[in-house]
């Protein structure tokens, strides 16, 4: 596991092991023992190059936390305002003595590329790319349930909304579909409906009603209000809501010890109400927390590797 571009690309054994060391984790408040600290002389670059404030921090936090230096580069204060490359960028931290990249990009097919480009010694994370894949995000989805059901084998996963453009969910799904989940529903209205061929072990469902019977799980993904507006004019923000967005009231059909979790921004109002998103079934926060266990776990691993 030099490099993670790709949630598929790990094996059921190896996520196991990712997910124990996060619980290790956990176990200690996110606080690793001296012994853990095995990035101690290491420095992390986090670049990213579209926003955000849970990944880019949670990988912060973590590298530090197990000894690393961390340099948070984004968009508009790098050479990239003036013509350079991500891939010299690279080259030019590399050669500062930068050897871990966590990287979020637009562009579909970018970290492979960097991959092919990189020092040997060089390790590069994936921290979003264009709608394909977020693979800690969807490892931390993984630890968050693996906590709260224990097997999955045995329970039944819905993910609700822009499922068509959502990176969380394809790597959420290769995840499960790795760790042979029992039933993955996606439910989402026609236009946010995916191509199937990326989930090909999960089930389409445009209403939400039966969708969510006895789910286990429920995720709720971000929908942008801008994305809607721009679809037609029968699905207004209002509207969505009133058709996919979770209440206390929707989510009757689940199990009585259902979970909701959401990635985060959320738009309350639209994807979630406050008495979901604050209420007694959700492990929203609780998700925010366990990522920077997974990428503690994540970068740990990587390094002990290396060490061996």
């Amino acid at each position: 596991m030099k490099h993670l571009l790709y949630l598929k690309e790990l094996n059921q054994r190896t996520i196991s092991k990712l997910l124990a060391k996060a619980e290790t984790f956990l176990s200690t408040n996110n606080f690793p023992p001296p012994q853990d600290k095995n990035l101690q002389g290491i420095t992390l670059a986090n670049l990213f190059l579209e926003p955000s404030t849970r990944t880019r921090s949670s990988f912060q936090i973590a590298a530090k936390r197990l000894g690393a230096d961390v340099l948070n580069i984004d968009e508009q204060h790098s050479s990239r305002t003036k013509g350079e490359t991500i891939i010299d960028t690279i080259r030019t931290l590399e050669a500062m003595g930068v050897n871990y990249f966590v990287v979020r990009h637009k562009e579909r097919g970018i970290l492979s590329k960097i991959v092919t480009n990189v020092d040997l010694g060089s390790h590069v994370i994936n921290g979003g790319e264009s709608v394909d894949s977020h693979p800690t995000q969807g490892l931390l989805d993984l630890l968050t349930i693996k906590k709260h059901k224990k097997r999955f084998d045995q329970i039944k996963v819905a993910i609700v909304g822009d499922i068509k453009h959502s990176r969380v969910a394809r790597s959420l799904a290769e995840g499960l579909a790795t760790m042979a989940v029992k039933t993955l529903t996606l439910i989402a209205p026609e236009e946010f409906k995916p191509d199937m061929k990326f989930y090909p072990n999960a089930e389409h469902c445009k209403n939400l009603d039966q969708g969510l019977v006895n789910a286990d799980v429920v995720v709720a993904l971000r929908v942008q209000r801008e994305r809607i507006e721009s679809l037609t004019e029968t699905i207004s923000p209002d509207h969505y809501f009133e058709k996919y967005g979770l209440t206390m009231k929707r989510l009757e059909p689940c199990n009585d010890d259902v979970i909701v979790m959401h990635p985060g921004p959320m738009n309350r109002g639209v994807e979630i109400s406050d008495e979901v998103a604050d209420g007694a079934n959700s492990v929203i926060r609780e998700q925010i927390t366990n990522g920077i266990a997974i990428r503690m776990a994540l970068l740990s691993m990587m390094q002990a590797e290396v060490m061996k």
